[in-house]
């Protein structure tokens, strides 16, 4: 300070030096504040839609029950959704020993030669399951008629396939596959969109 108490300037300069050193710092500190904020908003929202998609989370089987509706002996084929969420069945091939099959006439004259008397059925594609819903998409009562139709469907399981394509409330879309006397596979492929069949199973 000069002798009439007046700041030097160079004293001037460092004390102009220390207040913008200071203000950058404060600037930088806001902006990692504000950067550190955004980060956890985003990760939070990402977890939150991550929660809210697992607890909306379908998951379709294909089951057999050795009965038909009603209660009667005989066999029926069931799409199951088996998850916590809704699932849009988007598709759905049926295969007899690796060969496409348009309609349940088709499987069962390829599988066994004939075909029932009677036969029910249910549409497993262009549909929603909710969650515990299931849809009988073959059934064959057990009559005369139809003992050997059932007898050589059981014994050729082993040659019977699946293929079906779903997807969640949130477009989430699986492309699974399933044999009888295999394990059902709990991670099916994930795709964008449901790949259109070649050969549909209809009806």
């Amino acid at each position: 300070m000069s002798e009439k108490g007046v700041p030097s300037l160079l004293e001037r300069h460092w004390a102009e030096s220390a207040l913008a050193i200071g203000a950058v710092v404060i600037a930088a500190v806001s902006l990692w504040v504000a950067y550190d904020t955004e980060r956890t908003n985003r990760e939070l929202v990402a977890y939150e839609r991550q929660l809210v998609a697992a607890n909306s989370w379908p998951f379709l089987q294909i089951q057999e029950n050795d009965s038909v509706p009603g209660g009667g002996p005989g066999m029926t084929l069931i799409m199951a959704n088996q998850g916590i969420g809704p699932a849009k069945a988007e598709t759905f091939e049926v295969f007899w020993k690796g060969e496409p099959q348009r309609s349940r006439e088709a499987l069962l004259r390829s599988c066994c030669g004939a075909t029932p008397d009677q036969v029910g059925y249910s549409l497993t594609h262009g549909t929603v399951l909710r969650p515990g819903q299931a849809v009988n998409f073959l059934s064959i009562p057990l009559d005369a008629h139809n003992q050997p139709i059932l007898a050589a469907l059981h014994a050729g399981f082993d040659n019977l396939s699946f293929r079906y394509c779903y997807c969640s409330a949130f477009d989430e879309c699986w492309l699974a596959e399933s044999h009888f006397g295999h394990p059902h596979d709990l991670t099916p492929a994930r795709v964008q969109v449901c790949p259109q069949p070649k050969v549909p199973y209809s009806y």
